[in-house]
C-alpha cells in the first residue's frame, strides 16, 4: 500500500477578485451545479469558495496531474449530514485513480488567517495481477478426488537434521505438508526429537537412536530402514551432517530403499565422498538437487565453469547416472535421463537464505509421494518454490525475507495455478 497526498494553499484575497471580476463566469468553471449550491447556501462566502478551490488544487496534485489534465469539474466536494467534506471523481478524475488503484481519497479543508488550506489523502494499493502460468506448468498438478483421503496423497519420511539443524528438519518437512502430502514423517535424531515435536505438530516424529551424540549414527541404520519401509518417498539429507556415519546410512538407504528418493544437501555432500556410480545401482526414481558448489563437489568440475554451461551438464549427469537434476541458481534447471529440460522464470535475490533450499526439498517430495512423475514433480516444485519466493518478497522484501516467509506462502502459490491465473 502506498500513501499519496497533495496539498494547496489559496490566498482568500486572490478569490475575492475573481468573485468580483466575474463570478458567475468563475464559479460555472471551476465547480458543479451541485457545489454551486452549496455556495450559494453560504452567500457566496470566499472563505468557502477558496477551500474548496484549494481542494480541488490539492486531489490534483494527489492524483499526480494538476489542474490541466484535469478538468477542475471532475473532481467534486461534497458535505456528508454533519458537513464534512467529501471527494467525488468523475470522468477524467476517476480514470486516474482507478489506474492508481485509488479506493479512497480523505480531504481537509481548513483557514488560517487571510488563507484556505486543504490536504488531500488516498491510499493506493498494489493492482492484483495477472500471473500467466505455462500451461505445461499449470496441467501438472491434478485435481483432487472428493473421495480421497489422506493416504492418497502419500506416506512422505523426511531423513533430516542433527544438534544445531532442526531448522533444516522442520522446513522440508512443513514444506511438504504445506504442498499437500497426507502424512509427513520427520525421521530425525532421538536428540533432537523433542525440539521438532513440539513445532511439527502436523507431522508425526520418528526418533531413531543416537546414542546422545546429537547425530545419525550408522548402528541405528536398520532402524532407519524399517521406518522407511512403508514410505511412498524419501527425503534425504537436509542438516544431517557430514561423517562417517552419516556417508555409510546415505550409501545403504541409497541402495535398499526401492522406492523414489530426493537427495539433498549433506545427502549430496556424502554422495560426494562415495561416488556418483552409486545412482546406477539404484532401482527407483532419484532426484538430486544441488546448489552449484555442491554439484561442483559431485561432479569435479570448477564452479564457475558449471555456471557457464548449467544446462549442459545437468543434461549430462541426468543421462549418466538416470536421474533427474535440479541445478539450483538463478534460473534452475531441471533435467530428466530423457533429454528434457526446464529453466525456471520465477524466484528472485531474496530467496539467497539459508533454509531456502529445505523448503523446495520439501516441496519435491510432497508431489512425488502425490504420485507425480519425478521430472514433472521437480518442473513444478521449482516454479511453486520461486513463485512462493515471488510472493514472500512482494509482502518482507528481498533484504528481510526468510526461508519462513518462502514456506508460508507455498500455499498460494499453488492457488495461483488456478485457471483464474490470479495472485492476491
Amino acid at each position: 500500500m502506498t500513501i499519496l497526498n497533495g496539498v494547496d494553499i489559496v490566498k482568500i484575497t486572490r478569490i475575492e477578485g475573481l468573485i468580483n471580476k466575474n463570478k458567475d463566469a468563475f464559479l460555472n468553471k471551476v465547480f458543479t451545479k451541485e457545489e454551486i449550491e452549496y455556495i450559494k447556501g453560504k452567500n457566496y462566502s470566499p472563505q468557502t469558495i477558496a477551500g474548496l478551490y484549494a481542494a480541488k488544487e490539492a486531489i490534483s496534485k494527489l492524483l499526480g496531474t494538476g489542474i490541466g489534465k484535469l478538468n477542475f469539474k471532475h473532481m467534486e466536494i461534497v458535505h456528508n449530514q454533519r458537513g464534512k467534506p467529501q471527494v467525488l471523481l468523475h470522468e477524467r478524475g476517476k480514470e486516474i485513480a482507478k489506474d492508481l488503484n485509488i479506493k479512497d481519497i480523505q480531504i481537509s479543508i481548513s483557514h488560517e488567517r487571510e488563507y484556505a488550506i486543504a490536504y488531500a489523502v488516498g491510499e493506493a494499493s498494489k493492482k492484483e495481477e495477472a500471473l500467466l502460468v505455462p500451461e505445461k506448468i499449470k496441467n501438472i498438478l491434478p485435481k483432487r478426488k472428493k473421495d480421497s483421503h489422506k493416504g492418497t496423497y502419500g506416506r512422505v519420511g523426511i531423513i533430516a537434521g542433527q544438534e544445531g539443524m532442526t531448522g533444516a528438519a522442520y522446513l522440508s518437512t512443513m514444506a511438504a505438508l504445506r504442498t499437500g502430502s497426507g502424512l509427513v514423517y520427520s525421521i530425525c535424531p532421538s536428540s533432537i526429537s523433542h525440539i521438532l515435536a513440539i513445532k511439527l505438530i502436523e507431522a508425526i516424529i520418528k526418533p531413531v537412536e543416537d546414542k546422545g551424540c546429537g547425530h545419525f549414527i550408522y548402528d541405528s541404520l536398520d532402524e532407519v530402514l524399517r521406518i522407511i519401509e512403508d514410505m511412498d518417498v524419501v527425503a534425504l539429507g537436509p542438516g544431517i551432517g557430514l561423517s562417517s556415519d552419516t556417508s555409510g546410512m546415505v550409501k545403504e538407504i541409497l541402495l535398499k530403499y526401492e522406492k523414489p528418493l530426493v537427495l539433498d544437501a549433506d545427502g549430496l555432500n556424502c554422495l560426494a565422498q562415495i561416488g556418483l556410480d552409486l545412482l546406477n545401482k539404484r532401482k527407483a526414481p532419484t532426484i538430486i538437487t544441488p546448489h552449484p558448489g555442491e554439484f561442483s563437489r559431485l561432479i569435479g568440475v570448477e564452479t564457475k565453469e558449471i555456471q557457464k554451461k548449467r544446462i549442459e551438464y545437468s543434461r549430462q549427469i541426468a543421462n549418466r547416472y538416470n536421474i533427474t537434476v535440479v541445478l539450483k541458481g538463478t534460473g534452475t534447471v531441471v533435467a530428466s535421463p530423457r533429454g528434457e529440460v526446464y529453466v525456471n522464470t520465477t524466484g528472485n535475490p531474496g530467496m539467497a537464505t539459508a533454509g531456502s533450499g529445505d523448503v523446495l526439498t520439501g516441496v519435491i517430495v510432497s508431489l512425488l509421494g502425490q504420485g507425480i512423475g519425478p521430472y514433472e514433480s521437480a518442473v513444478l516444485a521449482v516454479y511453486l518454490h520461486g513463485l512462493a519466493g515471488d510472493l514472500a518478497r512482494d509482502k518482507k522484501g528481498e533484504y528481510g525475507m526468510v526461508a519462513r516467509d518462502i514456506l508460508e506462502h507455498i500455499p498460494d502459490s499453488i492457488i495461483a495455478l488456478d485457471s483464474s491465473g490470479k495472485v492476491l
